[in-house]
C-alpha cells in the first residue's frame, strides 16, 4: 500500500454559487513566492483547479440533463460509486455506468446543484479530489441536501472522474425554501 503525498494546493476553490443564507469559511493556507517559476506554478494550478471544477459540474449538469454523452465525456464507466441516500435507506454501491442507466430512465425531473467546491491537487499532479456540498431538487422541490466527494484522475493527459460518493439527508424547512 502506498502512502498519500501532501497536498500541493490546500486552498479552498469556490464557485461562488452558494446559497445566500448558507456562509463558510475558505481556507487561505496558501503561501506566496514571487519567483516566475513559482507564479508559472501556480498559474498552472489555478487552471488545474478551475478545470476541476468545471468537470464536477459538467457531470452535475449530466445529472440534471440526463445526458448519457456528457456523463462519458467526464467519467470512467467502470468508475464505482458509494451513495448514501437519506436514512434508513442503506449505503448502495455501483459502477458509474449502472449509474448513468438508472438516471437516464428516470422520469422525475432532477436539479443538483453544488457550490464551495474544495480541490486539492496531489503533488504528483495526477489524482484530485473535490469535495462539494450540494442541494437536490425533485421535480421542483428540495428533496435532499448533502455532500458529493470525486475523485479524478488524469489519464492520457485528461481528467476523468474515477470515483464519486455522496452523502445526504432531508433538507430542513430552511433549506426547503432556498433557491
Amino acid at each position: 500500500m502506498s502512502t498519500a503525498k501532501e497536498p500541493l494546493d490546500k486552498t479552498t476553490a469556490s464557485d461562488n454559487k452558494q446559497p445566500p443564507s448558507k456562509t463558510e469559511e475558505q481556507d487561505t493556507n496558501a503561501t506566496s513566492d514571487n519567483t516566475a517559476a513559482s507564479k508559472s506554478a501556480n498559474e498552472s494550478t489555478d487552471v488545474t483547479v478551475s478545470t476541476l471544477i468545471s468537470i464536477t459540474n459538467s457531470f452535475l449538469s449530466a445529472l440534471s440533463n440526463k445526458s448519457r454523452p456528457e456523463f462519458e465525456k467526464h467519467c470512467l464507466k467502470a468508475a464505482g460509486m458509494a451513495l448514501c441516500a437519506p436514512q434508513p435507506a442503506p449505503v448502495r454501491f455501483c459502477s458509474i455506468d449502472t449509474f448513468i442507466d438508472r438516471v437516464t430512465a428516470m422520469r422525475d425531473e432532477i436539479h443538483e446543484r453544488g457550490w464551495n467546491h474544495e480541490v486539492k491537487l496531489y503533488e504528483e499532479g495526477n489524482m484530485a479530489t473535490v469535495w462539494v456540498p450540494f442541494r437536490a431538487k425533485i421535480n421542483g422541490v428540495v428533496d435532499h441536501v448533502g455532500v458529493n466527494l470525486f475523485i479524478l484522475h488524469k489519464l492520457n493527459g485528461v481528467w476523468k472522474i474515477t470515483g464519486v460518493a455522496d452523502s445526504s439527508r432531508k433538507p430542513t424547512d430552511e433549506e426547503r425554501q432556498m433557491e
